[in-house]
């Protein structure tokens, strides 16, 4: 069952729920293994009936950890012993109630220990972690989350204890730092001033102790550094393209441990790690074939086992095929037979010609499946699809659109109408995410294509397969889910989605969780994918419900609602998150909404926020809310006309008598002008 498809779990993983859905028992009755496919809303426990050592035994999601970590905060279980997939449900919402030194329990307990998987945590989780430590940071930086370290302050760390820091923050994930709040450079900094570095190059010693921060550097320090930093690199989740040109370099430099690159063999190319699936031609191209062909086959299974995403793999196959491949009539390299399929090089040494003349379509049909699973190139892709048509000109079955995989995206809007797809099954293998992004269009089609076999609704597996593609519908489709599909699926992904379809999605959320509704934290977590469609008064009444709401989700709010709250609305929502605040200023969404307020109203919050409005009535303009641009201290006003008006009454109370005089002056000035204009009017 465990290796079946995602969607059987989740069929299964219903059956059993359906014999008893209180949460003790779901969590009891699910094998563990398959307990992700568990709705967080059927996660609700107490402190009472709450039995960790179930749990702690069970694979879950972030989301899901959420809604029953807070049930942590009197338990005897050795908090030492809890595992990396519950202690992932640490949040600001989730602690709240929790002692201070519970607290740090948990997040010591987060730490990254040797033999053990590490705690994968949110950038928000990461900044709830640090705030809730208020300062008391200890000097013994391997104490705490790696990834949190990225956010620590200089005053964080004695200056004598500066090395440790640098190479305790050198095990983080660099990619879990927003852009925005330059990370990468200003820990180089720190780095360079810690460890007396000049220049660009780094010895031996320098790169050992920055670890993973070589994965920030730019291509000035790869080139010039101590060949060590390859080993570092080897850890990276992705390069640009200059870093690429900077590692090809060091390593055609004949300097590194890998020799001379015209001598490499297939071992040279795995003992490099990951990095060989980014190089380029500049690197291929000096290498033989038989070396070329048995990387491949030794190593695209354990890429593909790992889920590599398909831009890579799509690279990968356009830079190793250097091969030139002698032109004449008809197939020349060989037909591609079920043997030529089963190799795990294939289909390296064909060029896009010859794979289609040298592809049957009795063969495709009979081999269908190995062939989607090991073409990745785009061009060989559109031929797969179209001797599919040619195969199948009455339609392609659902079967055989279940195998399609990451060739399905290269479809044309015409491909996609020739397919049945009428069982979840095939909605299913047509969203797998690892698959490859759908254009909106073709996602819609797809899935309305589903839609329109009878009996076919959007419940809640359908809802947990079609992930973000769910923003491709229409607005009248979207109105058809009904709030018990969302209520057992997965929590929505709507980033993408308009202002429009978060609305919808936010009604029938809200109509899902109402029942949970005096349970403040709960229907916060619940809730909380949703609120980009929430109302003002929505928002407003979860500013008195302690939910401690994470930057990341106020920002996802309607920029029209985020607009209208006021100072004090902001600091009741953050709680104990407000200090990001200030740690995101200059997030566009931020920046936009501290322009609007009064600095004096700023100045109440204790943080280093400075507003460019400087008229007491008006506040700036921005892109996300002209209409509204008028307030008198918090309040917005909707209409020009009561805006001008507000504007004015104001000035003139606040200036004294020699406002009142310009005031005066002026009305007399538009009065003479109304006159002049009256006697021009007036006909001849």
């Amino acid at each position: 069952m465990l290796s079946a498809p995602t969607v059987v779990q989740q069929t299964f993983v219903k059956k059993i729920i359906s014999v008893d859905s209180s949460p003790a028992k779901v969590v009891l009755n699910v094998p563990d293994a398959m307990a992700t496919e568990i709705p967080p809303s059927l996660l609700l426990f107490s402190e009472e009936n709450v039995d960790v050592s179930v749990i702690n035994r069970k694979t879950w999601t972030s989301d899901q950890a959420a809604m029953f970590f807070g049930s942590l905060a009197t338990t005897n279980f050795n908090i030492e012993e809890l595992s990396p997939s519950v202690l992932q449900g640490f949040t600001c919402t989730s602690v709240q109630k929790m002692t201070k030194t519970r607290i740090r329990g948990l997040i010591h307990a987060s730490r990254l220990r040797r033999g053990r998987t590490k705690v994968e945590l949110r950038e928000s989780q990461l900044t709830c972690m640090y705030n809730l430590l208020n300062g008391n940071i200890s000097q013994t930086f391997t104490d705490y989350p790696s990834d949190m370290l990225l956010y620590l302050n200089k005053k964080d760390v004695k200056r004598e204890n500066c090395r440790s820091y640098i190479s305790a923050v050198g095990a983080a994930d660099f990619s879990v730092a927003s852009k925005i709040l330059n990370k990468d450079l200003l820990l180089l900094n720190e780095a360079r001033s810690c460890l007396g570095i000049n220049g660009f190059s780094l010895s031996k010693d320098n790169v050992e102790v920055m670890g993973n921060m070589a994965c920030t550097l730019d291509s000035s320090y790869i080139e010039n550094s101590d060949p060590l930093i390859l080993e570092k690199l080897k850890v990276c989740k992705n390069f640009s393209d200059s870093q690429v040109v900077a590692m090809e370099t060091l390593l055609m430099s004949g300097k590194t441990r890998y020799g001379n690159v015209a001598t490499w063999n297939q071992q040279t190319l795995e003992d490099l790690g990951i990095l060989p699936l980014y190089f380029t031609k500049n690197i291929w191209g000096q290498l033989k074939t038989k070396t070329k062909r048995g990387y491949l086959k030794k190593c695209m299974p354990r890429l593909r086992k790992s889920q590599t995403k398909k831009r890579k793999l799509k690279k990968l196959f356009k830079e190793i095929s250097t091969l030139r491949i002698k032109r004449g009539a008809g197939c020349t390299v060989g037909n591609i037979t079920q043997v030529t399929v089963s190799d795990d090089s294939f289909p390296f040494g064909y060029d896009q010609t010859q794979f289609d003349l040298c592809l049957d379509v009795p063969v495709l049909k009979d081999n269908l499946n190995s062939i989607c699973e090991k073409v990745d190139d785009d061009n060989f892709q559109k031929i797969i699809l179209k001797k599919l048509n040619q195969a199948f000109p009455s339609g392609v079955s659902d079967n055989e659109v279940q195998l399609l995989g990451s060739v399905s995206r290269m479809a044309s809007l015409d491909d996609i109408s020739r397919w049945n797809i009428t069982t979840v099954d095939t909605l299913a293998a047509l969203m797998k995410a690892e698959d490859g992004e759908w254009e909106a269009e073709k996602s819609k089609a797809i899935i309305t294509k589903y839609l329109s076999t009878p009996g076919n609704t959007l419940g809640s597996i359908e809802l947990n397969s079609i992930g973000t593609n769910l923003c491709s519908l229409n607005i009248s489709t979207l109105k058809t889910i009904t709030p018990e599909s969302i209520k057992n699926a997965s929590p929505l992904n709507v980033a993408s989605c308009s202002s429009e379809q978060k609305r919808v999605l936010y009604e029938i959320s809200n109509s899902s969780f109402s029942s949970l509704r005096n349970t403040s934290t709960t229907f916060y977590n619940l809730i909380r994918p949703s609120l980009g469609g929430a109302p003002l008064s929505d928002v407003e009444a979860l500013s008195t419900q302690n939910v401690n709401m994470d930057v990341n989700t106020l920002r996802s709010l309607d920029p029209k609602v985020i607009s209208d709250l006021t100072v004090t609305n902001i600091k009741n929502l953050m709680g104990s998150q407000l200090q990001d605040l200030e740690v995101f200023k200059e997030d566009p969404v931020i920046q936009s909404w501290v322009n609007r307020q009064l600095q004096a109203d700023l100045d109440k919050l204790g943080l280093n926020l400075t507003t460019n409005r400087t008229n007491p009535t008006t506040a700036p303009l921005n892109s996300n809310n002209s209409t509204n641009a008028t307030t008198t201290q918090g309040t917005t006003t909707s209409s020009n006309a009561s805006q001008t008006t507000a504007a004015t009454t104001q000035a003139a109370t606040a200036s004294g008598g020699t406002e009142v005089a310009k005031h005066t002056t002026s009305m007399f000035l538009a009065v003479v002008l109304a006159t002049v204009l009256q006697i021009i009017q007036q006909p001849t």
